[in-house]
């Protein structure tokens, strides 16, 4: 049968919700599970819109990067319209086979590159298998699609895991890749580093003060209304158990939160408040702060399943889950007229990691610009550590249990929000002595306190605008 008629039947069985399991047996005969595709096997689908609001879907292999700046008329649609689409077409994912959804189709050559592709069936859980031939022929069948060239492996732009000490260069580096004069000024007045918020700075000056007390760190959160407002209503949230019976920071710090989780809370709240929350953007207010908060949380939670002689300290833990993605609002600071173009790839890159993208874009990741910051406003080495290596697995250096954790508690919360357990190396398992048990009993006590956090965060949102 011609191509015309494979992807004839395909159209009919989707357009009737038929589910992969149920095809024709000339559907069925390509169908794989969907672990047998590597990488660069597998083509993944983006749909993007261009200037008159026309559709097209671009299909590159999973290894690579869409380069938008190739098509700078384009956005990619947004989750809701794709979700909408998807359902409208009883699909759940976007097959890279033309003609199916009515959209021109752009195939990037590289998907060649390989004997063997695989393409989207409509249910993630299968695949389509072609050989190369019998995919180049697929497409040049149909005048709606065609080949060009628009990709990049992420093996060319991988993050390097280079040393604390050599980000100042690296960063430095970066300017210069930058053409934009006022970009390069910009960041050039970062790099003489900005001013530590003056509650900030009291907080850090009373962290090594051996004989502080409550008293002590309530007349420092008190003189920021802003921060005394915040501290409160955490207090008072729901996931203490105690709302509304909270009315002063003492209590506070006496009755909920104690003197350590205080005062790492104050210090991660008040960090960013010389610096803007970006208003537009992949993630908005509420996720950014829905990531900070679940991940916090988990960290503190985590560390009490550590035996008590390889346990880190459950304040800086706390701190570190809080400002992970600090690098986040800096690039939105430092980098405004590429902010918006950082988060078109984003949208057109969801499978990316965003350090591949920052790395591209930038030529320096989010986790180096916060750990720079951090090191040069003096928090403490844990967080900067933490913070800097939180993507890689294999790090055995100093404060390692609090990097290692946080690359945990990375891998757990998914990019929906949601917190479940994926694979762990058993080597970063056995390095912190934790057990798959305890961190499948904390996510499930986590995931019962979804709308307090949910509460917590919209707080947050709500005192960063």
């Amino acid at each position: 049968m011609s191509f015309q008629g494979f992807v004839q039947i395909l159209r009919e069985n989707i357009t009737q919700g038929v589910s992969p399991n149920s095809f024709p047996q000339l559907l069925k005969d390509r169908l794989v599970p969907r672990n047998q595709a590597t990488a660069k096997q597998l083509v993944r689908s983006s749909i993007l819109e261009d200037a008159n609001g026309v559709r097209h879907i671009f299909a590159f292999p999973a290894h690579c990067l869409l380069d938008v700046k190739l098509y700078p008329d384009y956005k990619t649609i947004t989750p809701d319209a794709k979700l909408a689409l998807l359902k409208r077409k009883k699909l759940q994912s976007v097959p890279a086979i033309p003609d199916v959804l009515d959209y021109d189709l752009i195939v990037d050559s590289r998907c060649l590159d390989n004997d063997t592709v695989f393409t989207e069936s409509g249910d993630p859980r299968w695949l389509f298998e072609f050989t190369a031939d019998e995919f180049k022929e697929l497409i040049n069948t149909f005048d709606q699609a065609k080949f060009d060239q628009f990709s990049i492996p992420l093996v060319s732009i991988r993050p390097n895991m280079t040393a604390v000490d050599q980000d100042e260069m690296e960063i430095k580096a970066a300017i210069e890749t930058i053409t934009s004069r006022r970009i390069r000024t910009r960041l050039a007045e970062s790099l003489e580093i900005p001013p530590l918020p003056l509650s900030a700075h009291k907080i850090m000056l009373l962290r090594a003060d051996e004989n502080a007390d409550g008293d002590d760190l309530a007349s420092i959160v008190e003189s920021d209304p802003s921060l005394a407002s915040q501290v409160i209503s955490w207090a008072n949230s729901p996931y203490y158990g105690l709302p509304g019976q909270i009315r002063s920071i003492q209590d506070a710090v006496i009755r909920v939160l104690g003197f350590d989780l205080t005062m790492n809370l104050s210090l991660g709240l008040s960090l960013g408040k010389n610096i803007k929350m970006p208003s537009d953007g992949v993630f908005g207010y509420r996720n950014y702060w829905r990531e900070a908060v679940v991940k916090a949380m988990l960290m503190e939670r985590l560390v009490k399943q550590i035996p008590s002689a390889h346990r880190p300290f459950s304040g800086l833990s706390y701190l570190s889950g809080l400002v992970h993605n600090f690098g986040y609002l800096v690039i939105a600071e430092v980098f405004p007229p590429y902010f918006s173009l950082y988060c078109r790839y984003q949208e057109a890159n969801p499978h990316v990691p965003a350090m591949y993208i920052e790395r591209f874009l930038f030529g320096i990741t989010r986790e180096q610009i916060a750990s720079f910051l951090f090191q040069a406003w003096g928090l403490p080495d844990e967080v900067c550590s933490a913070v800097r290596h939180l993507h890689n697995a294999s790090y055995e250096g100093a404060h390692h249990e609090y990097t290692n954790l946080l690359y945990i508690v990375n891998q757990l919360v998914q990019s929906d929000g949601s917190v479940h357990l994926g694979r762990l190396p058993e080597t970063l398992l056995s390095r912190l002595h934790l057990s798959l048990e305890a961190i499948e009993g904390t996510i499930e006590g986590i995931n019962k306190f979804n709308d307090e956090l949910n509460q917590l965060a919209e707080m947050l949102e709500k005192a960063s605008k």
